[in-house]
């Protein structure tokens, strides 16, 4: 293997692809917003209300942070953030004993969670419900359908709000529920997919557990739950991968637009890195199943304006471990190539919305047209040197079936494959926007696969450019 390094800077991005923007206006991300509070809630005392809850304001030291617009809610292991002092009063509801079917009824001084919600009106609401005896009362797939369904409700709630379901905490061998943890995950993750709500989003936090399943001894308290320094872990990581930022602050704002590329190998011999543009469509699914029937991940380069009304074929699309990079926002040769700034702007746009459907940091890119073309003689090496200052890469090709000519068959699609393989790392491209691509597409990838290729993602490419 030959060791590649790829560095940025912070952050990361990257997707898109199609043809003119529709002309109507997405309605603005929650991503792009900063919404103060100004009702802030009092503490009560477990005397005062029917079920013991701990509504918790933030530290002095997190104040005017991400984590002030986050609010959390969940069952008793989420009051431990409060007692440790990471968190404190109005942006944790905590209910032990409570699950997902129940606490939005539970009273607060007079008031339920479910008004305290709508009162609070924060931009991200974070779930978690992880006790042990609310696991061991429910199977798998009922908790993924009632936090499914909590989920719906306060996104109904509060629709300025985005919801983060977090998946179940591990917990140390001796406060083990049952259960399967990773059943209840994959059954929350397939139930959160399965919705076209951009603004529903699963997150993984498992990185606070070993290889077994269980907690990393310095994470776990005397009880065999999170200890302080696990909840610092996970809070931590809930303000690096945060949905808001100084570039999302103003919709036409790129401040802060960059990307980090892992380290990564080349991988030696004959790979095929199959890549789709223009997407997501009504074919992409089709696509996608071929691919899985090969056991072939991909790279799909996405469109912006093409997402609308097909998030949930995206959020497949980077939950099925494709790669997901970015295309433009409107895939407009005039606009985006007329000045660095329009392209930033384009660029940012589609990086916000991306993000906000996928939770991803996409890091790689294509140029509509390829990187150099008729349309950015002027323009295209002060927009290259730009991307790649922000820890940007891109990928043009050098293979193609060419159908997106008009003259495209599925029989030139073949011609054309057979004639472009030749090199021992072949980046493909084609389009997942078209009807033609599923019908040829097995045949391309038997043909590959017979002249002695595997199949990766771009993850393991060194960038191919024109």
């Amino acid at each position: 293997m030959n060791k590649k390094i790829m560095a940025a800077a912070a952050c990361a991005l990257v997707l898109a692809g199609c043809g003119q923007d529709s002309g109507e206006e997405e309605r603005e991300s929650y991503i792009a917003v900063y919404q103060e509070l100004t009702d802030v809630s009092e503490t009560v005392t477990e005397e005062e209300t029917s079920v013991p809850v701990t509504f918790s304001p933030l530290t002095e030291e997190n104040e005017g942070s991400y984590l002030s617009d986050v609010l959390i809610i969940g069952d008793g292991e989420c009051g431990k953030a409060v007692s440790c002092g990471l968190l404190t009063e109005e942006n944790v509801i905590s209910v032990p004993g409570a699950g997902p079917d129940d606490i939005l009824s539970a009273e607060v001084g007079g008031k339920t969670v479910r008004e305290l919600v709508k009162a609070a009106g924060k931009p991200y609401i974070y779930l978690l419900f992880t006790e042990r005896a609310l696991l061991d009362s429910l199977s798998a797939e009922k908790y993924g359908s009632k936090l499914f369904e909590l989920g719906e409700e306060l996104r109904d709630i509060s629709p300025e709000s985005m919801v983060i379901p977090l998946s179940v905490l591990p917990f140390s061998d001796e406060n083990a529920p049952e259960g399967d943890i990773s059943g209840y995950n994959e059954s929350l993750h397939m139930w959160v997919r399965s919705s076209p709500d951009e603004y529903f989003i699963y997150k993984d936090v498992s990185f606070v557990c070993g290889d077994n399943g269980r907690l990393f001894n310095e994470f776990v308290d005397p009880d065999g739950g999170v200890s302080p320094e696990g909840w610092n872990e996970l809070l931590r990581y809930i303000e690096t991968d945060r949905f808001y930022n100084n570039m999302t602050e103003d919709g036409e704002s790129y401040d802060g637009l960059s990307a980090e590329r892992a380290e990564y190998y080349v991988t030696e011999g004959k790979v095929a890195y199959l890549t789709f543009d223009d997407g997501p469509s009504k074919y992409t699914p089709q696509i996608l199943e071929i691919l899985r029937e090969n056991d072939i991940k991909a790279t799909f380069f996405i469109t912006g304006w093409c997402i609308e009304g097909k998030e949930n074929i995206l959020r497949q699309v980077a939950d099925e471990g494709h790669t997901v990079g970015l295309h433009s926002w409107s895939h407009d040769y005039d606009g985006i190539y007329s000045s660095t700034e329009s392209w930033l702007k384009d660029f940012a746009r589609v990086y916000r919305k991306v993000y906000a459907v996928t939770g991803q940091k996409p890091w790689c890119f294509r140029f509509p047209g390829g990187s150099y073309n008729n349309f950015n003689r002027d323009t295209a090496d002060d927009i290259i040197a730009e991307m790649d200052r922000r820890g940007f890469a891109f990928y043009d090709w050098n293979a193609a079936t060419a159908d997106a000519s008009s003259s495209a068959t599925y029989d030139s699609c073949l011609e054309n494959i057979r004639d472009s393989i030749n090199a021992d790392h072949e980046v493909v491209l084609m389009h997942d926007s078209l009807e033609l691509t599923p019908e040829y597409l097995q045949d391309v990838i038997d043909y590959i696969r017979g002249q002695g290729y595997t199949f990766e993602t771009v993850d393991t490419a060194d960038e191919v450019k024109f």
